[in-house]
């Protein structure tokens, strides 16, 4: 893996110009995509487009950091909407049917919003002739994918086949990528540098604080993340007992056990608002309003 990063990067140094962009930089506003921007620009010497997906539940400090970063980082800036009525319709879909016992909602309802984000971002490139896709995935986030999205799911299995229920239009449908569209084309590649270059959280944030691309403080993953997803946590910790964080933070502590006691502090904070809807609640409160679900139908879903 690394050493095909550092293939991939001295071919596209080397082409640099032959093109108006070099590569795509999936930025949503959080620390480790923010980061890998500035890296980009600065480390690499390249020219990216930085792509954002608006799902309509972006928090408002993931906005502000694309704003405070893009002051001090001259790149061009595509935010893509045109899927804003598809997202809740995804996210409101699988709360009403989630019927896993081995597989928590947040998991699979995170895995399936990627899918579209991704199928976005790769429509973009194919519409700007752009060959090479980075997403700052961080080294926790390793359960699905390592290093490379593979080309042949781009087409295949990323529009999940719920899409076929009535609830959903072909407008719906057409966010996805279809073979038709990409017949004599290239798909372009898509990486998660961050699972094969050296990785350290605290090295991330005092990247982006101390280049004055965030505000101290917003880089915490616990204020960037979509707001459905606390929506998903009060569910999986009130039908599961289990904390979908555990997951991410567990990763980080294997990786570096000093970090422990920082995030075992972190889960024993946070848990007990989770379950009461409290942890975020102005997010919480948006994300069921944005589907349509009220707080008491939500406990009776989880009861079922």
């Amino acid at each position: 893996g690394l050493k095909d990063w550092q293939h991939v990067m001295e071919r596209a140094k080397s082409e640099r110009g032959n093109k108006k962009y070099d590569c795509i930089v999936g930025y949503s506003g959080g620390k480790d995509s923010t980061a890998l921007l500035w890296k980009m620009v600065n480390d690499y010497n390249l020219n990216p487009l930085a792509v954002t997906i608006d799902s309509g539940f972006i928090p408002d400090t993931a906005f502000e950091n694309v704003k405070d970063t893009l002051q001090k980082i001259q790149v061009d800036h595509v935010i893509i909407d045109g899927a804003k009525e598809t997202f809740p319709k995804l996210y409101k879909w699988m709360f009403l049917h989630q019927d896993s016992e081995d597989k928590c909602l947040t998991t699979s309802m995170c895995e399936a919003c990627s899918d579209l984000v991704h199928a976005l971002v790769v429509k973009e490139a194919l519409k700007q002739d752009i060959e090479l896709i980075l997403f700052g995935y961080s080294p926790d986030e390793i359960r699905r994918y390592f290093y490379e999205i593979p080309q042949h799911e781009i087409v295949d299995e990323w529009m999940p086949q719920f899409f076929w229920d009535e609830i959903f239009t072909e407008e719906d449908r057409n966010h996805f990528i279809t073979h038709e569209q990409v017949k004599n084309r290239r798909l372009p590649r898509i990486l998660l540098p961050y699972h094969v270059l050296d990785y350290e959280e605290d090295e991330i944030i005092e990247l982006v604080e101390s280049k004055n691309l965030v505000k101290k403080g917003n880089s915490s993953t616990l204020k960037t993340s979509c707001h459905v997803i606390m929506a998903a946590s009060y569910y999986d910790l009130n039908r599961y007992g289990i904390v979908p964080y555990a997951l991410q933070f567990s990763e980080l502590i294997r990786q570096d056990p000093a970090v422990r006691k920082k995030w075992v502090i972190t889960m024993k904070q946070i848990s007990p608002l989770i379950k009461l809807g409290k942890f975020n609640e102005q997010g919480f409160n948006f994300a069921l309003e944005k589907m349509g679900i009220t707080k008491n139908q939500l406990s009776e879903i989880i009861q079922v």
